[in-house]
């Protein structure tokens, strides 16, 4: 048994070492100027290209892409529903909690280009480091934990990290921290899944219902104004994933 913890617990080491760097980084004050830094050299590339990117780090599209998985790993599905909620709610808990100012806020004039607006909530932790480092554990835990994919995921969600740096919205910690934590509670809801099976004789249930909220939730943002390219790439991903739904609905009734 004392095996089997310290394994367990030697499994959340990435959440441990980007806990570390955030740590570092503050105690050593260079937040500010890091920040700076990735936030020029991200101007390299279009503004386009760093909110596409920042897409696969909403919450909206986690949920939606969630789904998808629950019907492509049942097994999974209690602790990916876990792993979401606690994620949410820990990040509306914190954000509330330090009320950090994101840099348009602190830095002078000119410093910062926004590429997007800018949220009113506080900016520590990312919610979307948070999302998108979901996402990637509850897809290894999925498809079988190899390390082939665990490095293209996080290649994926250091990128999200990246965007929200370009994008002007958050600081090294504020991405560093929300990634640190996103792992952690996933890992943990997702080790944590056989103490849900009793769940699974109401997934049928609760996906349906999850459906029906897509429906709802595209239904909310065809009415409101494309400002930029990545709502047509959410709206295009829920499309898909409420049309496989649908299918997949008529199918289990036919």
């Amino acid at each position: 048994m004392p095996r089997l913890d310290i394994a367990r617990l030697l499994g959340y080491w990435p959440a441990a070492i980007l806990a570390l760097l955030a740590i570092g980084i503050g105690l050593a004050g260079l937040n500010a100027s890091l920040f700076l830094a990735a936030h020029e050299a991200a101007r390299a590339l279009p503004a386009a290209v760093w909110r596409l990117v920042s897409v696969f780090g909403d919450w909206q599209t986690i949920l939606t892409l969630t789904l998808a998985l629950s019907w492509r790993y049942p097994a999974q599905a209690p602790g990916m529903m876990a792993a979401c909620a606690s994620g949410i709610l820990l990040a509306i808990v914190l954000k509330a909690g330090f009320a950090v100012p994101r840099p348009p806020l602190v830095l002078p004039a000119g410093k910062v280009i926004l590429l997007d607006g800018l949220p009113k909530n506080g900016s520590f932790p990312s919610g979307h480091a948070m999302a998108a480092t979901t996402l990637a554990v509850m897809i290894w835990h999925g498809a079988g934990k190899s390390a082939a994919l665990g490095g293209m995921l996080a290649l994926g969600v250091g990128l999200v990290m990246l965007s929200r740096l370009a994008i002007g919205v958050h600081w090294p910690l504020d991405v560093l921290a929300g990634a640190a934590l996103g792992y952690a509670v996933s890992r943990w809801a997702m080790m944590a899944n056989k103490s849900a099976v009793c769940l699974l004789g109401r997934l049928e249930w609760v996906q349906t219902a999850a459906l029906l909220a897509l429906a709802a939730g595209l239904a909310r943002w065809a009415l409101r104004p494309a400002l930029h390219e990545e709502y047509w790439v959410r709206m295009s991903i829920g499309a898909i994933v409420l049309l496989a739904g649908a299918s997949r609905w008529r199918r289990r009734r036919a």
